[in-house]
Order: structure tokens, then C-alpha cells, then sequence
């Protein structure tokens, strides 16, 4: 299993064990998101939609802003895209919370949207009490 894939159902069975526990929401992986007030379609890697605003997913997508949004680097020269292009992106659709997790250095960058634009932050909002670390897949 590539790294990239390894932090992908890391991540997916934290989040959603979290949800469950705190019936918080819904967690999807690779899900088509469609923000039409933007003119965006984006499939990232797992999404999170708090269970009061579930009525924003549909049969096979979600029409409307998740609440948080997970982009996994898939290759070292990816990064520079998810923490610029597609992280911009993400802040122009007004998604509270976007997660960049990077096997490579095994780390998972958070971030909140503040007045427009994110900044990092040590602790999720949707997920404050949960601790995720990646580790090498090599090492199992």
C-alpha cells in the first residue's frame, strides 16, 4: 500500500469513528462537491458534513460547503498545489475547515477559515478532542 493511500483510510477510519462516537455528522471519501454559488466542482479526498447540514448530501454528491475538507499529498511535488491553489479554492467557497495530510512528512497541516482566508491552527474545531498522526507505511 502506497503512502499516500495508507494515510487515506488512516484518516478515513479516525474521522469517521470520531463522527460516529460524537454523532457529529458524515464523513465521505472521494465525493463529488459542487459549490454552485462559485462555479466549483472538486472531488477531495474525504469530506465531512456536520449532521444539521445533511440535507447538502445527495445520492452521489454534495451540493453545497462541507465543513471540513482533507487533501492528501500524493507526491511531494503536490504539495505546493494543495497548500496554495486548491487551499485558496477551498477558502473561496467559504469551507471552514481544510486538512492537508502529507505522508511524506508525516503531518497533517489544519486550518480555519478567519475573515476570508485560513491560518493554521494546532486544533480542529470539528474534531478537537481527536490526535491524528501518520506514520510510515513502511514500517506497518
Amino acid at each position: 500500500m502506497s503512502q499516500r493511500d495508507s494515510a487515506f483510510v488512516h484518516l478515513l477510519t479516525e474521522l469517521t469513528h470520531y463522527a460516529r462516537e460524537n454523532q457529529s455528522g458524515t464523513v465521505l471519501p472521494r465525493m463529488l462537491v459542487c459549490v454552485h454559488e462559485k462555479a466549483v466542482a472538486v472531488i477531495p479526498d474525504i469530506v465531512f458534513v456536520k449532521r444539521a447540514r445533511s440535507g447538502i448530501i445527495q445520492k452521489n454528491r454534495i451540493c453545497g460547503v462541507p465543513n471540513l475538507v482533507v487533501e492528501i499529498v500524493s507526491h511531494p511535488s503536490h504539495r505546493d498545489k494543495l497548500l496554495g491553489k486548491k487551499k485558496d479554492t477551498y477558502a473561496r467557497c467559504e469551507v471552514p475547515e481544510y486538512w492537508v495530510a502529507d505522508p511524506f512528512e508525516k503531518v497533517v497541516r489544519k486550518y480555519v477559515l478567519v475573515g476570508g482566508t485560513y491560518q493554521e491552527t494546532e486544533k480542529s474545531r470539528l474534531f478537537p478532542d481527536l490526535q491524528v498522526q501518520l506514520f510510515d507505511s513502511e514500517k506497518g
